[in-house]
């Protein structure tokens, strides 16, 4: 059986850290949009290193690939009725530019390497 969630979304608000004795844990909720009219909120839970990079350089409405696994925390209520909560465990979290700091840049772009340092004008074949 293969277990694999990959995604790419949003941060719905600022990640929520919590330390336990030898762990600790980020928690943050990401938007992805699976249709045009349609948007998934998918629960993430980060550990250790990764959650503590999470923590401190992501903030609500920051871009972000996940990848981890499917999990499913199962429970009783009160009142005895069985509950699940279905959450990926992130393994790899990769910041990614968002579309605010992006589009601050459309205007006046500027070249991060100059090309004509990198292409000899002989080496080219026609």
């Amino acid at each position: 059986m293969i277990n694999k969630f990959i995604g790419v979304g949003y941060l719905t608000s600022d990640p929520k850290s919590q330390v336990f004795s030898n762990k600790s844990k980020c928690s943050f909720t990401l938007a992805i949009n699976s249709s045009k009219t349609e948007v998934l909120f998918i629960d993430i839970e980060t550990w250790d290193k990764v959650g503590v990079n999470c923590e401190k350089f992501l903030t609500k409405g920051s871009c972000v690939y996940v990848e981890g696994k499917l999990k499913v925390n199962k429970w009783e209520s009160k009142d005895g009725s069985k509950k699940q909560r279905y959450f990926v465990s992130g393994d790899v979290v990769r910041f990614l530019p968002s579309a605010k700091k992006d589009s601050a840049n459309v205007e006046n772009p500027e070249p991060s390497v100059n090309i004509s340092n990198i292409v000899n004008e002989e080496d080219i074949p026609f």
